[in-house]
């Protein structure tokens, strides 16, 4: 592609893109004016200037950039300081909306920008407070004056091209959409259509049972019978329909993933040559195919992952071959199919997540630090998360990352962020290829059927509520690998669903996102099936965090397609955790009521016997694993607290030989220790304990709740 052909390609691309957004950034401004205090649109906004920026700097449009650039630093002061926009700002918005309609109208007539309105508004954006401004360089002139190549439009076949036998059409895409949403439709009725055939079919059942033989009985016996096989057959027939023709729209709707990075090693090229250095892109699969959609939702997301690589990931050279590296570094990007999915990579070969600065990152915004690695690495997804104190054209305004994230689950997909020091960061996207049909796994929950997408479902099982094990507090189910928490479904979804009365077997359904794991409690599980995939039409911003879409069931109803990262999401941001409905019947304590515990630190065995003693216990004590064993041996108890690392016997050896004694192998055990590493709470599970405590998220009423699920609370105690 020379570079003329890549300049009008790239103007192309922006010109569409500049509809959209401009198109979206009036409704929001509209709704603004409404409610100035509106943040989730303030946010929109936002967005659409930090897109806007970065995609007009790669299609050479500098005025626009500048722009953009001008009015999202007045747009951060707003955010960042927490108030509502102004009626000045307000109306400077509006200015900026008119001016670049203006410009997506010049643009698409072959025209140059209208520098002078552009100027105008920046002007004015200056007069608002918003940063100085560099004087823009003059636009190329390759990029300024090739006209963009006009927008298809249907054409019929001319007769000639018939009589010759021509097999090609143009249609737009909107056609194309068309015939996809006529397949859907037609599954749809079809599934209908089968479900009433069913019913027919069991009505004639009971007519035979019912009624009294006779011959005008016999004659509309036979005629139903014909009429419920020619029913079936047209089912059938409609099911094979709707199956070829939503074959050949996917196939019509088929994109290769070449398209959607041919403009990036323009970006990397620009990128390295604005913070100083060198870079080269690498990219394979180009010839891997998709969904047009699901494309054209990662344009972006590539985008802003491409410019984080070289901006926050590549060193400076003098910093590269400091450290043994060649002066240039790489940003790769891969694409590649695995099933019914797409699996997109981009890595870098630089310096590696700042774990360091992510942990200030996370802790500045008010969080609690995750304890794994990995949980800190995908903060970088947060909305508005950045390690940077200062912004600048490129970055630093924490809007990238969640965009990635965003579009990724916006795609029933996931992102996920795996990173090496001083070898590189790797960013992994997996999406459906197509988002049209999706296999997906039907459970009940009250009277709703929801759809779990099954790319998602690691397994589905059930599970004696009264056998989970408590890890800090939360509920887990134990697995031949890793604790696992669990929830319900309807917890997790909130009103107006509601959890059914606790039953004696939970059925379950195991979710895995990335590296993360979450079990689901419904109220029954259906069936696995395929299903048509429709966009949420008329839903409030409430019912969409946690659904990727609806389906239409052969009953004629429509199920919610619940986003398994959003669940997963929505349980770790708000400690969602096990229902009480999980709990043992509080039936008061075991007799005796005596706990032994069990630590070589005289402060934490005076601690927890403190705390114990208080809710009315009775504690009895020991120094380590040997004493507690002899005392166990002599005495009965209802239950065991004890520390893991300890002389003669260790917390982990305990409990295995508590386990593997007939008279105590059903004896309730605690762990209590300051090992917080998964691998050693999968230890301590796999050894036998019921529940497994942190000292470093110890406190009285995680002890106490914990003690109060497995042995019951104390007679005449009210905590």
């Amino acid at each position: 592609m020379t570079g003329d052909t890549l300049a009008v390609r790239l103007l192309a691309i922006f010109t569409d893109e500049l509809d959209e957004q401009v198109q979206q950034l009036n409704d929001d401004l509209l709704a603004l004016e409404r409610a100035p205090a509106d943040a989730e649109r303030l946010r929109s906004v936002f967005r659409i200037m930090h897109t806007l920026k970065g995609a007009s700097r790669a299609a050479g449009l500098p005025l626009v950039e500048s722009l953009c650039h001008s009015l999202e630093n007045e747009l951060s002061q707003v955010r960042d300081g927490g108030v509502a926009l102004g009626g000045a700002q307000l109306a400077l918005l509006f200015e900026a909306a008119d001016v670049l309609g203006e410009t997506r109208d010049r643009l698409r007539d072959g025209q140059p920008v209208p520098e002078a309105s552009l100027t105008a508004a920046m002007s004015h954006a200056r007069g608002r407070g918003a940063i100085a401004l560099p004087k823009p360089a003059p636009p190329a002139r390759a990029v300024e004056q090739v006209p963009a190549p006009p927008t298809p439009q249907p054409v019929a076949t001319a007769p000639e091209e018939t009589s010759r036998g021509a097999s090609h059409v143009r249609v737009t895409l909107q056609q194309v959409d068309a015939i996809a949403g006529a397949a859907a439709e037609i599954a749809g009725l079809a599934s209908v259509l089968g479900e009433r055939v069913a019913d027919l079919s069991t009505l004639r059942t009971r007519r035979r049972a019912d009624r009294r033989r006779d011959r005008e009985d016999d004659a509309l016996d036979v005629e139903l019978t014909r009429m419920l096989r020619r029913a079936d057959e047209d089912a059938r027939n409609l099911f094979g329909i709707s199956g070829r023709l939503g074959a050949s729209a996917r196939s019509l709707r088929q994109r290769p993933f070449g398209e959607l990075t041919e403009t990036l090693p323009r970006v990397v090229r620009d990128v390295a040559k604005e913070v100083g250095k060198q870079a080269r892109i690498v990219i394979t699969g180009s010839d891997v195919e998709a969904d047009r959609v699901v494309l054209e939702a990662l344009r972006e997301p590539l985008l802003h992952l491409v410019r984080n690589a070289v901006d926050h990931g590549l060193e400076l050279p003098a910093q590269r071959l400091a450290a043994g590296k060649d002066a240039e570094g790489e940003v790769r990007i891969e694409a590649e199919l695995r099933g019914d999915r797409m699996r997109v990579i981009v890595a870098d070969d630089g310096r590696g997540l700042d774990i360091v600065a992510v942990r200030r990152g996370i802790e500045r915004r008010g969080r609690a630090v995750p304890a794994e690695a990995s949980a800190v690495m995908r903060a970088i997804f947060d909305d508005g998360f950045t390690t940077r104190d200062t912004a600048t054209t490129l970055s630093g305004r924490g809007v990238g990352m969640g965009i990635v994230r965003a579009a990724a689950e916006r795609l029933g997909g996931t992102v996920d962020v795996a990173s090496i020091p001083n070898q590189g960061t790797k960013v992994i996207i997996d999406v459906p290829v197509s988002i049209a049909t999706m296999s997906v796994v039907l459970v009940q929950v009250g009277d709703v059927t929801l759809a779990v997408p099954s790319a998602f479902v690691l397994r589905v099982a059930r599970a004696d509520p009264r056998k989970l094990a408590r890890v800090d507090g939360r509920t887990v189910l134990v697995t031949h690998d890793r604790p696992t928490p669990v929830t319900t479904l309807a917890a997790l979804l909130g009103p107006p669903f509601e959890d059914a009365p606790s039953p004696s077997m939970l059925q379950l359904v195991v979710l895995e996102s990335g590296s993360r794991r979450l079990a689901v409690a419904v109220d029954d599980l259906l069936d696995e099936r395929e299903l048509v995939l429709r966009p949420l039409e008329h839903v409030g911003d409430a019912a969409t965090t946690l659904t990727v879409g609806t389906a239409l069931l052969g009953t004629g109803a429509v199920a919610l397609v619940l986003s398994v990262p959003a669940l997963i999401d929505h349980h770790e941001g708000t400690g969602a955790n096990a229902h009480p409905s999980f709990a043992a019947a509080d039936e008061g304590p075991r007799a005796p009521s005596r706990i032994l515990v069990v630590d070589d630190s005289i402060t934490s065995r005076t601690l927890e016997q403190s705390v114990l003693s208080a809710a009315g216990y009775h504690v009895t004590t020991a120094v380590d694993g040997a004493e507690a064993w002899r005392n166990i041996e002599r005495h009965k108890f209802a239950l065991v607290v004890s520390d893991v690392e300890m002389p003669h016997l260790d917390g982990f050896s305990l409990c295995e030989r508590i386990r593997a004694n007939a008279r105590t192998s059903s004896l309730p055990v605690i762990l209590v220790t300051s090992l917080d590493d998964p691998a050693q709470r999968a230890r301590g599970l796999e050894a036998g304990a019921d529940a497994y405590i942190t000292k470093s998220s110890f406190d009285q009423d995680t002890l106490l709740d914990t003690v109060r699920m497995l042995i019951g609370r104390q007679p005449g105690r009210s905590e």
